[in-house]
């Protein structure tokens, strides 16, 4: 798979997506044929975005190699993990430089396939957006375009839950979201079952006083 390679997705609903708020940028555009082809999109990818998605991509891979050759309690390990966490928390102080709030929405929902967003109206069936999805956990921002699917009322009756799916993505990027989704998922889990642990702990000290 080269650099440049993009991919057409299929729709959201054929990947696992995770449940998740992060912020995303969304411009739409005046047409579907506003859509850059490939060359002209990957030329037009803000370098920064370039950037964490290499250090994303090469960081895990490495970490992962040297995990394997060391034990998992080695000094090295330990020091490359901590060096690793500070690389990120710089590098997701200048990305958020790149979300502009004029044109930010609340991300509630994301996989390999594209978004689900809350917004207080629904969007137009097949409007096109530039996009741009900021991941805080992950020190990762992904530059895209998404087309609109459909905007269903959520039960408050106020606002709704907007499903768009990737119209232009790098096959690279595409699957880090993936792993950035089953990183959250693996999150959510071990937060659940740590308040489980909890509530049963504190259950336990009032039934004994």
């Amino acid at each position: 798979m080269t650099q440049s390679q993009t991919s057409m997705t299929s729709p959201i609903g054929d990947f696992f997506t995770v449940r998740d708020h992060f912020p995303v940028n969304l411009i739409a555009l005046d047409s579907a044929d506003n859509i850059p082809d490939e060359d002209a999109f990957i030329a037009e990818i803000p370098e920064l975005f370039t950037i964490a998605s290499s250090m994303a991509e090469s960081d895990q891979q490495q970490l992962q190699s040297i995990k394997v050759e060391q034990s998992s309690g080695s000094a090295l390990v330990a020091f490359l993990e901590q060096q690793h966490k500070r690389m990120n928390i710089l590098l997701g102080y200048m990305l958020r430089n790149e979300d502009d709030p004029e044109y930010r929405f609340e991300g509630v929902e994301y996989g390999g396939g594209g978004i689900r967003i809350v917004n207080d109206s629904p969007l137009t069936e097949d409007q096109t957006f530039q996009a741009k999805l900021f991941f805080k956990e992950e020190a990762l921002a992904i530059y895209c375009y998404l087309r609109a699917e459909k905007s269903e009322p959520e039960e408050n009756g106020d606002t709704y839950l907007c499903t768009l799916s990737f119209a232009q993505i790098r096959e690279e990027d595409q699957e880090l979201l993936i792993r950035a989704s089953l990183h959250a998922q693996s999150r959510q889990l071990k937060e659940r079952s740590k308040q489980r642990r909890e509530q049963k702990e504190s259950d336990s000290l009032s039934s004994k006083s």
